[in-house]
């Protein structure tokens, strides 16, 4: 009989132990996510570095251009486009999902872009991402980004 208490109490353990690691990851990714979103909003691409894999042939799908090949080519990239702007904010909406299985993870979400021009303007879109993840020495990276806006019909 007390062998039999011993295993499901360890058991119980094992489960409360994967559960608590699940929770863990799941807090850092969306740490994560939350923290890419708020560099690019702060139009400081470098300070990324810990949030994207730096992997050569790593591709992200920004709203322009097509596509960049690299990480040095997305922060590069988005320097560029981001000459012309004040500042910007993506305030990511309540819909979130983060999904994992093993050290992969991948992201959905909506969220606001409110994008500040030289001169005043502002433009404002609701735009669309999805972020996949690893989990590298201890630590989630975005190893593919796709960002998009929807057609208006």
């Amino acid at each position: 009989m007390s062998r039999v208490f011993c295993v499901v109490v360890l058991a119980g353990l094992l489960c409360s132990a994967t559960a608590c690691a699940a929770d863990t990851d799941e807090q850092a990714i969306r740490a994560t996510i939350n923290k890419a979103y708020e560099n690019w909003g702060a139009m400081n691409p470098d300070a990324n570095d810990p949030c994207y894999a730096a992997d050569a042939n790593a591709v992200w799908f920004d709203l322009a251009p097509l596509q960049y090949v690299g990480w040095n080519a997305y922060k590069e990239g988005v320097k560029k486009l981001s000459a012309d702007l004040e500042g910007a904010n993506f305030k990511i909406h309540d819909d979130m999902a983060v999904q994992r299985r093993g050290k992969t993870a991948w992201v959905t979400l909506t969220f606001t872009a409110e994008l500040r021009i030289k001169g005043g303007k502002v433009e404002r879109m609701d735009a669309r991402g999805t972020e996949i993840l690893e989990k590298r020495s201890g630590k989630w990276v975005i190893v593919h980004e796709h960002v998009s806006v929807p057609a208006s019909m």
